[in-house]
């Protein structure tokens, strides 16, 4: 996966640290700016209002970690 080929409002399967997978769904990037690398905001709908009633369950990932932990969610992985 390329996060720079991704477009907002797409649907991602984002694999956790501790095992599992979360639909994620992706807002927006943030180009790299000279040595910080780029941002990537994804909102993830089971997040929603864990740090009070005003988080709407965004984070933020690089784009390293995305491209390691992401895939899109239409896709189907096939045995072989």
């Amino acid at each position: 996966m390329r996060p720079s080929r991704i477009k907002p409002g797409t649907e991602l399967n984002i694999q956790m640290w501790g095992g599992g997978t979360r639909t994620a769904y992706f807002v927006q990037r943030e180009a790299t700016k000279g040595p910080m690398p780029a941002v990537n905001y994804l909102r993830f709908p089971s997040f929603d209002g864990q740090n009070g009633p005003g988080d709407d369950g965004m984070c933020v990932m690089d784009d390293y970690e995305l491209s390691r932990r992401g895939e899109y969610a239409n896709r189907r992985k096939t045995d072989g």
